[in-house]
């Protein structure tokens, strides 16, 4: 590759010096000069080399000696000799400056051309592309920028240990906010890679796991079979009715059944538990972590940037950081109260975290912007049902026999209702409609709703 930029300030340079005279010097400093003139620079590179061991206060033999490496492609040779230089003297630094620049910018460009070529076929691209940048981080070694573009050849490469210490770097040098945004992109690749391979070496477990969830919340006697087999043992109830109790040894836990509905469930002790590797969950947790601080600074540096704020919501919830998620998009909201979206959000995160009455909130100011949305009209059904379950809970572990959990369930009601006509075919929808209307004493209407479920499951409509 030739420097014609380089080569020109440095030829201005030398000509200067070789027409318009200069005090005699060494043997080895003059017949540099000579070679130079004459266009020899690889033995005026031997002599210069001689010259500056033998008289290291020469600032013009240091001087030559960095152009000319800099002409033979020797970058870091370049630099510690014009800093070398700079320690004599002042003289040449705006030549210097140019020289160094010159040559950033030209492998710079030729460095992102490479990048735009490179494709998963064109593999080679790459690797020359890095080579560019390097050799211009090699010229200018104190900026940023190329760092960062360093960082995208490597993430675009797939290797993201190489991209974060080159996006590090370009936050390091120059706080290069796109460059921490990357990290934390990057960081949550890595936690993604390290969550599914965790939940891939348990996938056996964490189905089990999921199903006996499953199986503890619903109220269908066909779903339980679904989810965990035909029981270990089977009670019949008393003559005449249709009760029965359904044991389940392994899991600890006995379903109380009335005809075709579960109506209450009892628990053993020790309770039922599964045994996972939970290694690559754990070191998934530190590269959640680690985005989470990455975009933390990058959402600070632009509160506008609606990208890095999904990715932080993201890397709060994979970190189990609600409350700092909740701060994040309460400040959203408060800065754009017109995005529907993050309203929507944020009732979800009120309602993880049993903040009921502000989910409720939240939730309907996004129904007020878009009062057709489903999605929306559904997470406000389930927030007033899931606000109705807890206060059950509540009083069951108090002891009292409270009926105020029935507000939240009829103010579910009309919502639900709604959501059953846009999720026609969504047997959850259903089946949630009907426990609240069970919960009300709707009987009728709960059975047709449970049948419903039933159908949609079968195939009908």
């Amino acid at each position: 590759m030739k420097h014609y930029a380089t080569k020109l300030v440095f030829a201005a340079t030398v000509a200067s010096f070789l027409f318009f005279g200069y005090q005699c010097g060494s043997p080895e400093f003059t017949g540099a000069k000579v070679h130079m003139q004459q266009k020899n620079f690889k033995e005026a590179l031997r002599l210069l080399e001689l010259e500056v061991q033998k008289n290291p206060q020469n600032e013009e033999a240091w001087f030559f000696l960095g152009g000319l490496r800099a002409d033979l492609g020797d970058l870091a040779g370049m630099n510690k000799a014009f800093k070398e230089a700079l320690k004599l003297s002042p003289k040449h630094a705006g030549e210097i400056r140019a020289m160094q620049y010159n040559q950033w910018g030209q492998n710079l460009n030729t460095g992102v051309n490479f990048l735009e070529r490179a494709t998963a076929d064109s593999a080679q691209y790459y690797e020359k592309s890095i080579t560019s940048f390097h050799r211009a981080i090699d010229a200018w070694p104190d900026t940023a920028l190329t760092y960062r573009y360093l960082g995208y050849v490597y993430n675009n490469k797939g290797d993201f240990d190489n991209a974060l210490e080159a996006f590090g770097k370009a936050w390091e040098m120059g706080k290069d906010v796109e460059s921490i945004k990357r990290s934390g992109a990057i960081y949550l690749v890595k936690g993604d890679e390290l969550k599914n391979k965790f939940e891939a070496e348990n996938a056996g477990p964490l189905k089990t796991l999921k199903n006996f969830e499953e199986a503890k919340r619903t109220t269908s006697k066909d779903k339980v079979k679904d989810l965990l087999g035909p029981a270990d043992e089977v009670k019949k109830g008393p003559k005449n009715t249709t009760k029965e109790d359904w044991i389940y040894k392994t899991y600890q836990v006995t379903f109380n059944m009335d005809g075709e509905k579960v109506v209450d469930r009892k628990f053993a002790q020790p309770a039922f538990k599964v045994s996972v590797d939970s290694a690559n969950w754990h070191a998934s947790q530190v590269q959640y972590n680690k985005a989470v601080e990455a975009l933390e600074i990058a959402r600070n540096a632009d509160t506008k940037d609606n990208e890095t704020l999904q990715r932080l919501l993201k890397a709060y919830v994979e970190s189990n950081k609600i409350e700092p998620a909740v701060r994040e998009f309460e400040k959203a909201v408060a800065a754009d109260p017109a995005n529907k979206t993050n309203h929507f959000i944020l009732g979800v995160l009120y309602r993880t975290i049993s903040r009921f009455d502000e989910a409720i909130a939240a939730f309907k100011q996004a129904n007020t912007i878009d009062p057709n949305d489903c999605e929306v009209l559904f997470d406000l059904a389930a927030t007033y049902y899931n606000w109705g379950v807890d206060m059950i809970r509540v009083s069951e572990e108090k002891g009292d026999q409270s009926e105020a959990y029935k507000a939240k369930f009829q103010a579910a009601l009309p919502y639900m209702e709604r959501v059953s006509e846009c999720k026609k075919d969504d047997p959850n929808v259903w089946e949630t409609m009907g426990t609240i209307y069970a919960r009300l004493g709707m009987q009728d209407k709960a059975m047709k709703a449970f049948d419903q479920a039933d159908k949609i499951r079968k195939g009908g409509k």
